[in-house]
């Protein structure tokens, strides 16, 4: 056996039984960048990451208070995180020019969790103490409906972030289908372009995860909030002042 299935092998061996369970009886494929993938609810998951949302629809207990941060990947997400961080914090850390504000010395993604990427990856029942502020901020990149189950109909706010598709795409292929450390192709851009078209991506179909939150912010606009990735970079002052006062309604 060599090394890459031994790899594969001891990988699932840390799916609980449930979770296999659960897989054998899903839609399953393989990605642009090769990773086995299974669709639930709709979207399209990595076994891990699955795992992770049904450990978040299951275990997570939500405040009224929390923030969620939503996105496909490579839509903006960094920004978005840095942004509603500052926000949220602005009465602490009056700028960023404050030598003790968390941006200076934190990536976004350190500050604002990801719910299924990272807190619930690891563990089925995480130590969320930590954030015992309120509002406590999270992110995702799960699709509204499959978000929506594991906040129990409590009245979190969400703040989504959509991008161009096409320059979602070329970003995404970057990111996800060459390594970074010596430009080596995993998938060719044409190969990706395909995946991409068929749905089979990380977190997708695109168009799917993009309507699921167009639709929750026409349907209850308090509590979602859809942004686009254009419109803040060619009016950031505008779309900041929109983001903030959806914060503090």
């Amino acid at each position: 056996m060599d090394e890459q299935k031994i790899s594969v092998n001891l990988r699932n061996e840390e799916l609980n039984e449930e979770t296999k369970t659960l897989i054998s009886s899903l839609p399953s494929d393989k990605d642009s960048s090769g990773k086995d993938v299974c669709k639930y609810q709709g979207c399209w998951y990595t076994h891990h990451a699955l795992q992770a949302v049904l450990s978040f629809q299951k275990n997570f207990k939500p405040q009224d208070s929390d923030v969620i941060v939503a996105s496909f990947p490579k839509c903006g997400t960094t920004w978005l995180k840095a942004l509603t961080f500052a926000l949220l914090h602005r009465s602490k850390y009056s700028s960023l020019h404050d030598h003790h504000h968390p941006l200076l010395y934190n990536n976004p993604h350190v500050l604002v969790p990801y719910l299924e990427m990272n807190l619930y990856y690891y563990s089925e029942e995480p130590d969320l103490t930590k954030f015992s502020s309120s509002p406590r901020l999270f992110a995702t990149h799960m699709p509204s409906h499959t978000l929506q189950e594991g906040l129990k109909d409590a009245t979190c706010k969400i703040v989504y972030m959509c991008r161009n598709v096409k320059d979602t795409l070329v970003s995404y292929w970057h990111f996800f289908c060459k390594k970074q450390m010596n430009d080596e192709v995993i998938s060719s851009f044409e190969d990706t372009f395909e995946s991409f078209c068929r749905g089979v991506s990380l977190f997708g179909p695109f168009w799917d995860q993009v309507l699921s939150y167009w639709r929750g912010s026409l349907e209850d606009p308090n509590h979602v909030l859809f942004m686009k990735y254009e419109e803040m970079k060619a009016e950031p002052r505008e779309q900041i002042k929109r983001l903030a006062e959806f914060l503090y309604i």
